[in-house]
């Protein structure tokens, strides 16, 4: 029986008032974090996408919450990271940006990291 729902976990960085961002080819932004590989935990498949995506290791993340949305399913983490360490693309990603949040109206977002930062009560809700 196949899963309806993708699975993700996704972490919402912060800095200095900045949530991090990241871009593959597309011009459309999104959340660190991806797909939950079969036989790793949500918390492992979080710390996995972020070094992978961001050259950022996962440290005193906090779990926020497991968010069912109408196509996936996300465990979602926050992690603020020191101003002394930058985020560095790699793998698939060809950006990182922090970016403020009345910025992310103005730039092309993925539609469910911006329903999971409402909710979380990063962003003005519609």
């Amino acid at each position: 029986m196949s899963q309806s729902k993708e699975l993700h976990s996704t972490v919402i960085c912060l800095q200095a008032g900045k949530i991090l961002m990241v871009r593959k080819e597309a011009p459309e932004w999104s959340l660190p974090g991806g797909k939950i590989d079969p036989g790793e935990t949500q918390f492992e498949a979080a710390c996995r996408e972020l070094r992978e995506e961001t050259s950022l290791q996962l440290t005193d993340g906090q779990f926020l919450g497991h968010s069912v949305l109408s196509e996936e399913e996300h465990w979602l983490y926050r992690m603020t990271v020191p101003a002394s360490i930058q985020p560095r693309a790699s793998h698939e990603i060809v950006e990182c940006r922090w970016f403020a949040a009345a910025e992310l109206n103005q730039v092309a977002v993925k539609p469910t990291n911006m329903e999971l930062l409402r909710r979380e009560g990063f962003l003005e809700p519609e």
